[in-house]
C-alpha cells in the first residue's frame, strides 16, 4: 500500500528535486560567462544595458535615496558605473571619463558645480540639430546675471569612444533680464551653448571650468531627439503646450483641469507637458494620471524639485525656475512640434471666427505673413474672464470656462500677459510670455484680434474694469460646448467624479 502511494508521488518528486538540484548547481558555478567578454560587462556602453546595482553612499549631501532618483539619473549612474574600471574612463589623458563619486548632486534634479563665487545649478543637455553646425545646449541656474562668465569648456563622450572632444563654450544666453529683477546669491535660468564639429550626437557631457583637461565635477546625459526626419510640406502642423509646474495643495481642480485638458485636445495639442512639484491635491493627481496613462497619453508630467540651497525670495525664484522649466519644454519637444503654446491652466489660446483649431489658424497666419519668409511666433493679447462677472446658470456648474462668457471690455495692449505659439524652427529661448530669442526669424508677430485672442479665466489687476466700461458677452467658447461636455463626461465617468452622476 505504501509503495503505491509513492508510485502516485513518483513525479511530483522527482520535479521537485530536481529544480532544487538545478538552483545548488546554479548557485555553485555562478551565471555563465560570455567567453568573449570574460569580465561579463556590457559590450555596448550604454544605459539600458548597464545594470543598476548601487554602492553603499556615505556623502548625504551629494548621494540621495535610491526611492528619491529621477529616472534619468538612475540610468546616469549605470552608465557612469558601467565605465569605470576602463583604462581610459581613468587615465592621465586629457580629460578622464567623469565618475559617479565626484558628482554632486543637490537635489535629485540638480548637480552643483561651483567655479569661484558663482554656483552652477545643471539640469539637462540637449542636442540642438537647427544650425548650420549642431549645438549642445547645457540648461541650469547660475547665481549671476550679469556675468562676467568664467573660461569654460564642454567634454563630449561619443559611445564607442575612448576620449573626449572639448569645446569651448560658444554663446550664454538668459532666459530672464536684469531689469526684471536682480538679487544677489539667487540662480537664474541659463542656457549655455556650444558647438559641435560633425552631426554626431554625444552620450554625455560635462562642463568644466578653466582647462579643459579639468576633471570633471558634473555629468549630464544628452536629451536624445528622435531621427531626423524628410521635410513634409502637406503635413499638417503639430502643435504642442508647456505649462509651468502645478501646484493645487489644498483645493480639488479636477473637474476644470478635465474641462480645461479636453479643449486644449480639440484645438489642436498632440500633447501637453507639465511638471509635478509634489503638491498636488489626491483627486489632482488621480486625473492627470488618467491623461498621463497610456491608453490617452495626451499629458507628459515631469517630477520636479526646486533647488534647495538657493534660498530666500521664494515668490522671485519660482519666476525664476518657471522660465527655466519652459525652455526644458522647448528643448524636449524640438522636434515633436511646429509651434509649442506656454500657457497656465487658465488661459486659453481662442481661435476666432471660422478657426476651430491652431493648426488651421497657424496655416492662415502664415499664408497672410507676405513680409516675413519665416516667423519665430503669434502672439495673442489677453482679455480676462473673471469670475467675479455674471456666469450662466443653464451650463452644469463642472463647467467655469463654459460658464463664464462674460468678459471685461477692453485687451489688455500687446505688451501685456501676452501668450504665443513658438515656431520651434527658430525660438531658442522663451519666457511665459513671448520669446527671448531666435534664429533666422523675423520677430513675432501680434495676431490681429478678430482672428484670435488670449482668454484668461482668473481675477483682473484692475478692479474698476470689472465695470467700467460695461463688460461684455463674448461666447465664442460655446463654439466647442456640445464636444466638450461630452468629452469631459466621459473622462468624469471613467474618473467616478460627480459631475457624472
Amino acid at each position: 500500500m505504501v509503495f503505491n502511494q509513492l508510485r502516485i508521488f513518483r513525479t511530483p518528486l522527482l520535479l521537485v528535486f530536481g529544480i532544487l538540484f538545478l538552483l545548488l548547481l546554479f548557485r555553485i558555478t555562478g551565471p555563465p560567462q560570455n567567453p568573449f567578454n570574460p569580465k561579463n560587462k556590457p559590450l555596448i556602453k550604454n544605459a539600458t544595458a548597464v545594470g543598476s546595482q548601487r554602492v553603499p553612499k556615505s556623502d548625504p549631501i551629494s548621494r540621495l535615496e535610491d526611492d528619491f532618483r529621477p529616472e534619468e539619473d538612475t540610468d546616469l549612474e549605470s552608465l557612469l558605473r558601467g565605465n569605470e574600471d576602463e583604462g581610459w574612463a581613468k587615465g592621465p589623458e586629457c580629460a578622464p571619463y567623469p565618475r559617479y563619486e565626484n558628482l554632486r548632486f543637490q537635489n535629485p534634479y540638480f548637480q552643483h558645480t561651483r567655479t569661484g563665487n558663482l554656483s552652477y545649478y545643471l539640469y539637462g543637455a540637449y542636442y540642438d540639430r537647427r544650425p548650420r553646425l549642431p549645438e549642445i545646449v547645457v540648461l541650469g541656474m547660475v547665481t549671476t546675471c550679469t556675468g562676467p562668465y568664467p573660461e569654460t569648456h564642454l567634454q563630449m563622450w561619443f559611445e564607442g569612444d575612448t576620449q573626449p572632444e572639448i569645446t569651448p563654450l560658444r554663446e550664454t544666453k538668459l532666459a530672464w533680464y536684469s531689469s526684471w529683477g536682480h538679487k544677489q546669491g539667487v540662480g537664474y535660468p541659463t542656457l549655455l551653448t556650444f558647438q559641435l564639429a560633425t552631426r554626431r550626437i554625444p552620450q554625455l557631457v560635462s562642463l568644466v571650468f578653466g582647462s579643459r583637461c579639468s576633471v570633471p565635477q558634473n555629468a549630464l546625459r544628452v536629451w536624445q531627439p528622435p531621427a531626423e526626419e524628410a521635410p513634409q510640406p502637406n503635413r499638417p502642423l503639430r502643435t504642442g503646450i508647456c505649462v509651468k509646474f502645478l501646484r493645487f495643495p489644498d483645493e480639488d481642480p479636477s473637474e476644470r483641469l478635465v474641462e480645461w485638458l479636453e479643449l486644449m485636445r480639440m484645438l489642436g495639442a498632440s500633447r501637453i507637458t507639465a511638471y509635478d512639484i509634489g503638491e498636488l491635491h489626491p483627486n489632482a493627481s488621480r486625473t492627470l494620471a488618467h491623461y498621463t496613462s497610456a491608453q490617452d497619453g495626451l499629458l507628459e508630467l515631469r517630477k520636479f524639485h526646486f533647488p534647495d540651497e538657493i534660498k530666500g525670495h521664494a515668490r522671485f525664484r519660482k519666476s525664476l525656475v518657471e522660465a527655466m522649466l519652459y525652455n526644458d519644454c522647448l528643448y524636449r519637444n524640438l522636434y515633436d512640434f511646429d509651434f509649442l503654446a506656454v500657457v497656465d491652466v487658465d488661459e486659453v489660446i481662442m481661435p476666432m471666427g471660422d478657426f476651430w483649431n491652431w493648426p488651421d489658424l497657424l496655416a492662415e497666419l502664415q499664408s497672410q505673413d507676405v513680409n516675413c519668409t519665416a516667423r519665430s511666433g503669434y502672439c495673442f493679447r489677453n482679455v480676462y474672464f473673471p469670475k467675479e462677472l455674471p456666469e450662466d446658470g443653464e451650463i452644469p456648474r463642472h463647467f467655469h470656462m463654459l460658464r463664464h462668457v462674460v468678459r471685461v471690455a477692453n485687451h489688455l495692449s500687446a505688451d501685456l500677459a501676452a501668450k504665443c505659439l513658438h515656431n520651434t524652427a527658430h525660438v531658442t529661448v522663451l519666457h511665459n510670455h513671448f520669446a527671448l530669442s531666435w534664429r533666422d526669424a523675423c520677430a513675432p508677430q501680434q495676431v490681429p484680434l478678430d482672428l484670435g485672442q488670449l482668454q484668461h479665466y482668473r481675477h483682473v489687476d484692475q478692479p474698476e474694469t470689472l465695470k467700467d466700461p460695461p463688460p461684455i458677452r463674448d461666447a465664442n467658447i460655446r463654439r466647442f460646448q456640445q464636444q466638450l461636455i461630452r468629452n469631459s463626461m466621459a473622462v468624469h465617468r471613467q474618473l467616478g467624479w460627480g459631475a457624472a452622476y
